[in-house]
């Protein structure tokens, strides 16, 4: 251990390594080296020939790309254009104006100059779509832009802003290789920045082309952060990354790193100079303001908190413990202290039982929590247990089970909600004749006792016509009740209607509102497009919408919305994901919120793999802790999700 407070200064504000800067001041085309389609400098930019006839023109400025940089440039009275990244070079040298090979990833803004986006052309050049894109309206033809395109790992970050008041008009982040819509190359390219601009009857062009060098922390001194200690610091946000960094010396070691452009916190792992991505928070980060940090030294993990020190909003493993010195660019106010664990009285460790798509209803002091079980026979059941306490669970038998006279076959996701005296099952599954994946939809069973029996209605076992699954029910303050689920369109999307449960019977009372559709990247990995399993509670007047994002044999993860309105629309939270995996837990999806015994704490339930990277379907469920925290632009609160644990927490309140 080391002693309290040992304060240091680390490192110092490294200056950032400019590779390429070009203002085109003196009218010379001399880095341009692959010109088609007609360009020329023209009045200090950029810019399509005047006698050119083509649709596009394009140029490639030849650059050494180091693996990790930021381009920029002044995009002048823009009508749509932009930049293409980590391609080739030598392929972009066999285009022509009537055969354009220029490959890659492109970062840019629509045709009809009113949107940004971001998409993909296939290694032979040939354009393969839009990955991402913004909403109609938010660009002004004309005007002028700032472009700013920063290649991190695997990770490029697209941001378009204004010139002349740094507003914010488009962001999206994109891992490369990460969807099977996606043909660029994995790599980082190799000196290929070729600028376009879309229409050949406009004076748009591109002026103050810059190439920087991603930061790198600078080791000095004899600041070191040994096994059992914790080191607090501030760190300023500036346009640039920021970081803290770990080494021992031989060439490995991990980083914190963290900027106001890419509004990201990264953890990365050093191997010979190299940094790899180990994982990634979206963080509101405002340029100039100083930000609290905090990272603990467990000896086999290092977790790190930023602005909160509740929880960790990164963890990495370590493979041996190791006393690391520390380096950072641009830390200030640093101290280390032994690190005392700050939960005193009883407390609880994940998972708190076996099972997947976790359903828990709270009925009269009493937890009641529903999954799927087909462990024996395959046969497809209702396991359920209760708990007093959410912690400590005892088997209650099942409450449903797939017989000769159930019209399905089988089924997942269970959901129950109590309503007026009766119980209700939400199951996704299809007909016993229909083919498989086609005629998915909403079924359910009633009971008077949430123990059950729950029996599916005879004559109409299903609640809509429309093809989907999922079915998570919301119980509103005035009595009202409502069904998000899924539906299909180019991937799994989620709806939510008002429907109308008597007697034990379910009706229809709303037409399907449609409210969130996968397009960010967190919504977006190599099995498809894919926003399922929405549930909803109430804050301050506010509907908060969390879903699942991803598919759940990958990392997974829960993202939310916020809407006034039950039925939407929904606006999604700009710094998702809410829950996602870390050095111990993967795949943390499919929540469902319930309170603590005495009701006040909120907490999600969840599942996870079983083990990392398992992809399976063997899953444990955990429950973690959320809060409502202030919005730094004054907006609705902030959900955030305390998880996913694998350490000790403060076991739920139930001091009634």
């Amino acid at each position: 251990m080391g002693s309290t407070n040992k304060k240091f200064t680390v490192g110092k504000v490294q200056d950032v390594n400019v590779r390429y800067a070009n203002d085109l001041s003196d009218g010379s085309m001399k880095d341009f080296d692959v010109i088609f389609g007609g360009m020329e400098i023209r009045d200090g930019a950029l810019r399509v020939a005047k006698d050119c006839k083509t649709a596009h023109a394009s140029a490639l400025v030849n650059v050494d790309n180091p693996a990790d940089y930021v381009f920029e440039a002044d995009f002048v009275q823009h009508m749509g254009g932009g930049i293409f990244v980590s391609g080739s070079t030598a392929r972009a040298k066999e285009s022509t104006e009537t055969d354009d090979y220029t490959n890659g990833y492109y970062a840019y803004v629509g045709h009809d100059g009113d949107k940004g986006a971001f998409g993909v052309t296939t290694p032979r050049g040939v354009w393969h779509g839009t990955l991402t894109q913004s909403d109609n309206g938010r660009f002004v033809p004309g005007n002028d832009l700032h472009l700013y395109v920063k290649i991190s790992g695997d990770f490029i970050i697209y941001l378009v802003t204004d010139p002349k008041t740094g507003e914010e008009l488009y962001r999206c982040q994109h891992k490369k290789a990460e969807t099977r819509y996606d043909y660029a190359p994995a790599e980082n390219g190799s000196g290929l920045i070729a600028l376009r601009i879309n229409k050949a009857d406009t004076d748009a062009g591109f002026t103050n082309l810059k190439l920087s060098d991603v930061k790198q922390p600078v080791f000095e001194g004899d600041a070191m952060l040994r096994v059992g200690e914790k080191l607090t610091a501030n760190l300023e946000a500036h346009a640039n990354e920021e970081m803290i960094a770990f080494t021992n010396k031989k060439g490995w070691g991990y980083a914190l790193t963290y900027d106001a452009a890419s509004e990201k916190v990264l953890a990365y792992r050093y191997i010979h100079g190299k940094r790899f991505l180990l994982g990634q928070h979206a963080q509101q980060i405002t340029a100039g303001k100083k930000y609290s940090f905090t990272a603990v030294n467990h000896g086999n993990l290092l977790s790190f908190y930023f602005a909160d020190d509740r929880y960790p909003v990164l963890e990495c493993k370590v493979d041996v413990p190791t006393d690391f010195i520390l380096g950072a660019t641009d830390a200030i106010d640093v101290e280390v202290s032994d690190y005392v664990n700050p939960y005193n009285g009883p407390t609880f460790t994940n998972p708190i039982f076996h099972g997947a798509d976790p359903e828990i209803l709270f009925h009269e002091g009493t937890y009641y929590s529903y999954v799927l079980d087909n462990t024996i026979n395959s046969v497809c059941r209702v396991r359920i247990r209760t708990s007093k306490d959410l912690l400590e669970w005892e088997e209650a038998g099942f409450g449903f089970e797939i017989t000769e006279e159930t019209p399905i076959s089988f089924f997942m996701s269970p959901n129950v909600f109590y309503k007026d005296g009766w119980f209700y099952l939400l199951i996704a599954s299809r007909f016993n004749s229909g083919t498989r994946g086609s005629d998915f939809r909403v079924f359910y069973a009633s009971a008077k006792s949430p123990l059950g029996p729950f029996v599916m209605d005879k004559e109409r076992p299903w609640i809509n016509d429309e093809l989907g699954i999922g079915g998570a029910p919301f119980v509103d303050e005035d009595g009202r009740v409502y069904l998000s689920y899924v539906y299909f369109d180019h991937g799994n999307n989620v709806s939510i209607q008002e429907i109308a449960p008597k007697d034990g019977k379910i009706t229809v009372a709303s037409e399907a509102m449609r409210v969130i559709q996968p397009s960010e990247w967190y919504e977006i990995d190599e099995y498809g497009r894919i926003s399922e399993g929405a549930v909803l509670i109430k804050h301050n007047g506010y509907y908060y919408m969390m879903y699942a994002s991803g598919h759940f044999r990958g990392h997974y993860g829960e993202a939310y919305a916020v809407s006034k309105n039950v039925l939407g629309p929904y606006t999604k939270y700009k710094y998702n994901s809410a829950l996602t995996h870390n050095a111990y837990a993967d795949g943390a999806g499919d929540c469902v919120f319930v309170k603590s015994p005495d009701g006040k704490e909120n907490f999600v339930a969840y599942h996870c793999h079983s083990s990392i990277g398992n992809k399976g379907l063997d899953r444990w469920t955990c429950i973690d802790r959320i809060y409502f925290v202030p919005a730094e632009d004054g907006g609705p609160d902030v959900l955030r999700v305390y998880g996913p644990t694998t350490t000790p927490q403060p076991i739920p309140s139930n001091n009634k």
